[in-house]
């Protein structure tokens, strides 16, 4: 049994599903994950949300929502909007990533971000012999973390049913409050 972990970049994955004009059940969608072949076991599942000081409380439901999904929240609060702040982030990032796979003998990594900068990462851990698939949403590819990863999980088929699936609910709510 190859053992699974997820992790994505929030805001910078959120931001290419919202692009592809979806909504995303987050717990459908780790469910997906865990369940694309025979063999493999969804050990855990990882979010992380770079925030500034000033919107954190405004994004405090959807954290609470992607961890009723089954996502364990990583947050960074930032105090400044200094570039400095993002790379502290990315840095922790990938602290967190090598240590989470380390501890847990993750053999395969499902990795949602397309930032460059986890290059090296991706690198070192296909290196130790760990499993690089990346989440791939219509425009969302990074060629660079392409190359490196040794599968593409799209998951563009599984938005589609998914919306339609959303939208099919809404229009039950809005017909029983007519």
């Amino acid at each position: 049994m190859e053992r699974v972990g997820v992790v994505l970049d929030f805001f910078n994955f959120q931001n290419a599903v919202s692009k592809s004009g979806a909504e995303l059940n987050y717990e459908k969608f780790l469910e997906y994950l865990g369940s694309l072949e025979e063999g493999r076991k969804l050990v855990d599942a990882y979010a992380y949300f770079n925030l500034n000081y000033t919107t954190e409380n405004t994004e405090r439901l959807l954290i609470e929502d992607i961890e009723k999904s089954g996502f364990l929240i990583k947050k960074k609060i930032n105090y400044s909007k200094e570039e400095e702040e993002y790379n502290f982030y990315q840095t922790e990032m990938i602290i967190d990533i090598l240590k989470f796979v380390s501890e847990l003998k993750i053999d395969i990594l499902v990795f949602g971000s397309k930032d460059s900068i986890f290059y090296p990462l991706l690198k070192t851990l296909r290196d130790k012999g760990v499993r690089v698939e990346l989440i791939s949403v219509e425009n969302f590819e990074n060629e660079r973390l392409k190359g490196i990863s040794q599968g593409v999980i799209s998951i563009n088929e599984f938005i589609e049913e998914n919306t339609e699936e959303i939208n099919n609910i809404n229009n039950l709510e809005n017909e029983e409050v007519l």
